[in-house]
């Protein structure tokens, strides 16, 4: 091998979903790991992994990597697809269509050989294979062990320098001690692209993987697609090297998870020097969650199972006073000299909707102020701004924040949302036509809570490219960002009980301005005219799910308001009430 001749990148994307039968996936990384270290050959190869993978996850990795082999591992199900996870690490499965689809596009990236190490996968296999030059399924259930003997072996071949049908020929003949050696099935491509250098046609009908996020906050595997908010992100950096409490205030939808996942936590990563733990304090026990972040960084090495008994007793030790977070956060430290501790405490304000005990609200802020009271650890919170007076009724709370100056967030300008509509777009080679920017910016204006109106809009549009390019004709067919979001608005309301439906319409009718020979408008409510009762319904549809309020903060009252006043003028179900309640 010459000194300068490339390093070919194997990427292993792993997924067990918790409510599954758990694998023996640890284990078959390992020992491929082990097999590349050991082999003549294993220099030529850089192992790459991704853990709980989710279907973002699937082709982020392989934008991020560029790998010439991928390797999944995990369950099949059969003619539907793979089974990753989802938000929650439960099931989640990606159809063998979209598969297909995703290769389509990453072989003409270098993906050369897929493996699909789970049951019954060959139909997928057989999809792939009509655009990767190698692919390996499985025709029916394989075991566990048989699985992973076949893996360790196809590597060990690949690293002696084996081609990659030889390699699966000793990947099966190890399953034959197992009576399974024919269940890995190989499909190679008729027409093999022999030439590295080949230029390649663009596959111009082939749609990318969605780079937007609809209505859900971008996390720290989009922060490559993350644009619009980087004079914040920068400023933020800076702030938590500075101070030990960084508060991320600012109303629904302004971007203050994103900030904080996808903007501030991949930058600290890079410095190499922070430990990160994350929870939201969700909950009647909000000692639980933060507690599950503690254990992780606390035994990193413990199993779930292990890691899940721990924080149960944890979270009752500190809640009772036997152990303090200041103690726990201090072995951290003392087990990872010269490192930081970065805790995250995102959507604050659940401490508030869903801890309905005063005292045991009061304890965990205590607990969380005496933490940050040492060395060396960073608390970082998010907080949407109508729950900010709660912050400040507690005194030790609001003199913290009297001494650490809170970040406000507001609505993304012009220029920013423009960042975040094309750069996306532009990194995965996709065009929008000539002036559509303007056009949907024109309509999303300067809402409240516009990004994920403006994310909404974008995620729907990108289904419906044409020769890699966003257009205006699609965009009027999704009906620009007025119709997706009043279509979405019918979505949420029908999903409510009849009870919480009667319950948005007295919300709703009350937060428009009839208008007397003019359109109706939009107004602000505050919580007092809305009504106690039917606050908490407000609160709902203030959140990531729903979107379709936003609320704030104005004299020392709570107020709600509409998103976008395109749902007055375009959802149907609400101009139904409004004019019966003129």
């Amino acid at each position: 091998m010459s000194s300068n001749a490339p390093i070919k990148t194997i990427l292993i994307l792993a997924a067990n979903p918790t409510n599954m039968q758990a694998l023996r996936l640890p284990e078959e990384v390992r020992e491929i790991e082990e097999g590349l270290r050991r082999a003549n050959k294993g220099e030529q190869y850089k192992l790459e992994q991704k853990w709980a993978v989710r279907s973002r996850d699937f082709y982020r990795a392989i934008l991020d990597y560029q790998p010439q082999i991928v390797h999944f591992c995990g369950h099949g199900a059969g003619e539907e697809g793979i089974v990753l996870q989802d938000e929650t690490g439960k099931k989640a499965v990606v159809r063998t269509d979209v598969l297909a689809s995703y290769f389509e596009l990453f072989a003409q990236k270098g993906v050369n050989c897929v493996v699909l190490n789970a049951c019954y996968s060959e139909v997928q296999a057989e999809a792939i294979s009509q655009y990767v030059n190698y692919v390996v399924g499985m025709n029916k259930a394989v075991g566990d062990r048989a699985a992973v003997a076949f893996a360790v072996a196809f590597y060990d071949g690949i690293a002696a320098g084996y081609e990659v049908e030889e390699a699966y020929k000793l990947g099966c003949s190890q399953m034959m001690s197992f009576r399974e050696h024919e269940t890995p099935v190989f499909h190679k491509k008729k027409l093999i692209d022999t030439h590295i250098d080949n230029i390649l046609t663009p596959l111009e009908n082939v749609i990318p993987p969605n780079p937007y996020q609809g209505l859900s906050a971008f996390g720290e595997e989009d922060a490559d697609f993350f644009f619009g908010q980087e004079k914040f992100v920068s400023n933020l950096v800076e702030i938590t090297h500075k101070q030990p409490l960084v508060a991320v205030v600012g109303p629904s939808g302004s971007g203050k998870s994103s900030v904080v996942f996808a903007g501030l936590i991949p930058k600290l990563k890079k410095e190499g020097n922070w430990l990160i733990a994350s929870f939201r304090p969700a909950g009647k026990e909000p000692f639980l969650p933060l507690a599950s972040a503690l254990v992780r960084q606390l035994e990193p090495e413990a199993g779930e199972t292990q890691q899940l008994r721990e924080a149960v007793g944890l979270a009752d030790d500190m809640q009772q006073g036997r152990i303090t977070v200041q103690q726990v956060v201090s072995r951290i430290l003392e087990r990872n000299p010269d490192k930081r501790l970065l805790l995250v405490a995102d959507q604050f304000e659940e401490l508030y909707t869903l801890c309905q005990v005063k005292k045991e609200q009061e304890r965990f802020a205590d607990a969380l102020l005496t933490a940050i009271a040492q060395e060396n650890i960073t608390l970082v919170s998010t907080l949407r701004a109508d729950f900010y007076g709660y912050v400040l009724s507690y005194r030790p709370f609001r003199d913290a924040l009297q001494e650490f100056t809170p970040q406000l967030l507001s609505s993304m300008k012009r220029e920013e949302l423009q960042a975040a509509i094309e750069l996306p777009a532009q990194k995965l080679e996709v065009q929008l036509e000539s002036q559509l920017t303007q056009r949907i910016l024109d309509d999303v204006g300067q809402e409240p809570g516009n990004l994920p109106l403006l994310e909404f809009a974008l995620t729907r549009l990108w289904e419906k490219q044409i020769n890699r390019e966003l257009t205006h004709q699609a965009y009027k067919e999704i009906g620009g960002v007025k119709k997706a979001i009043a279509n979405h608005a019918e979505q949420v309301y029908q999903q409510l009980n009849e009870t919480q439906k009667k319950q948005a319409q007295r919300i709703f009718v009350q937060l428009v301005r009839p208008g007397e020979g003019t359109e109706d408008t939009r107004r602000v409510a505050t919580r007092a005219e809305v009504g106690e009762d039917n606050w908490n319904l407000v609160s709902y549809l203030a959140g990531y799910q729903a979107r379709l309020v936003v609320t704030g903060r104005q004299e020392q009252e709570d107020t709600v308001e509409v998103v976008h006043e395109a749902l007055i003028r375009e959802w149907e179900t609400l101009r139904e009430w409004i004019n019966a309640n003129r």
